[in-house]
């Protein structure tokens, strides 16, 4: 049944496998396998299996259809009306019974038989893109922009897009088709599904063993920053989580304490300039870890003002906040310190939809590296 075709992931109309097919290629392998082991088999055997095969098989299938019938996926699609036009005939040529088109959005064209919800611009459309099972783009000259924002709507779930020249070029992945041409998958790997729960699972395990490493320099730490001016030794600021969410993050303190000649708190402590170096003052950041603020890896977490000036002039720069920020990141690794925003933000998107297991123990591995090189200035 595999040599005929019965398991591929796709059959295409005019290349239907034929049980027939299947059979003959049964009797051809027993055949040439009796004939090696010179091993007589009976006609019942060669004749009587298939008979019995041609007749269970067909009667498997009406039960299991029966019994579990596919549940189709609910589908928005989304794109201009030739666009989508295309699409539904391609989709009813090939007689797809897993997915049930729900509508599209884009511009209204009364001549198609499926109903129009409107404009991705306009917030009820977008709230029934994000809380719809599945959404297919099918514009694959889509400009990167409309991707992003897509993207955006949706969450880490993410959607089905029309590969482009350019999307071949740059994938090999397929996850389904529109008739015969191919569709990639754009969502953020980390960010929903059993992948979400390993990478949380990592967090609280690792997190918790490197608290138990790390408690000993943590003790000498908040020893050495008490008794050098006998200020407080945590301190807790405000960054940019999950959702967009605001949470206090756990620092030790590297700064001086406000008083006169030191208004604001402007200007580094003798001891806090080694633990910058060191990267020690981030220790407590172990602690967001575990009650889920943060992660071990991801976009770095940015102060509220920060993110509301870059947000200005980059607004694909919220989509950092489709998973935790981290203690650790590809941007932080590969990205200069003073690196432009834009350039960060590919970094981040990268990882959050290229993320593996393999990556996040890399940069793990990286950012202690770093540390115990002291670049942490």
């Amino acid at each position: 049944f595999g040599l005929s075709g019965f398991y591929r992931r796709r059959a295409l109309p005019h290349e239907r496998p034929l049980m027939v097919t299947a059979l003959l290629i049964q009797v051809a392998i027993l055949t040439i396998g009796g004939a090696f082991d010179e091993r007589l088999l009976p006609r019942t055997i060669l004749i009587g299996v298939l008979a019995i095969e041609w007749l269970a098989l067909p009667a498997w299938r009406t039960f299991v259809r029966v019994a579990l019938p596919i549940r189709r996926r609910e589908t928005i699609l989304v794109g201009d009306a030739a666009q989508v036009r295309a699409a539904v005939a391609a989709l009813d040529a090939a007689a797809d019974r897993w997915i049930r088109i729900a509508g599209w959005a884009g511009s209204p064209d009364p001549t198609l038989p499926i109903p129009n919800i409107g404009l991705t611009s306009n917030p009820g459309v977008r709230v029934l893109l994000r809380e719809i099972e599945e959404v297919i783009f099918v514009n694959p000259e889509a400009s990167p922009r409309e991707r992003l924002e897509l993207l955006q709507i949706r969450g880490p779930r993410g959607y089905l897009l029309l590969a482009s020249h350019a999307d071949a070029l740059l994938t090999s992945s397929i996850l389904g088709w529109v008739g015969d041409q191919p569709l990639i998958e754009i969502a953020v790997g980390c960010g929903y599904g059993l992948r979400a729960v390993v990478k949380r699972t990592m967090d609280i395990v690792i997190g918790s063993l490197l608290i138990i490493v790390a408690a000993p320099f943590a003790i000498v730490a908040a020893a050495a920053i008490w008794l050098n001016d006998r200020g407080p030794v945590l301190i807790r600021q405000p960054r940019v989580g999950l959702g967009g969410v605001t949470f206090p993050m756990w620092k030790f303190r590297s700064m001086h304490v406000p008083h006169e000649g030191h208004a604001d708190g402007a200007g580094v402590t003798r001891i806090g300039w080694f633990l910058r170096r060191y990267r020690i003052d981030e220790l407590p950041q172990l602690l967001n870890i575990i009650a889920g603020d943060m992660s071990l890896v991801g976009p770095r977490p940015e102060r509220p003002e920060i993110v509301a000036q870059i947000l200005s002039v980059l607004p694909e720069f919220e989509l950092r906040s489709l998973v935790r920020p981290g203690l650790a990141g590809l941007a932080q690794v590969s990205a200069e310190r003073d690196s432009r925003p834009e350039v960060k933000l590919r970094y981040d998107l990268t990882y959050m939809c290229d993320w593996s297991v393999q990556l996040d123990l890399r940069l793990l591995l990286s950012s202690v590296s770093a540390s115990l090189s002291g670049s942490g200035l």
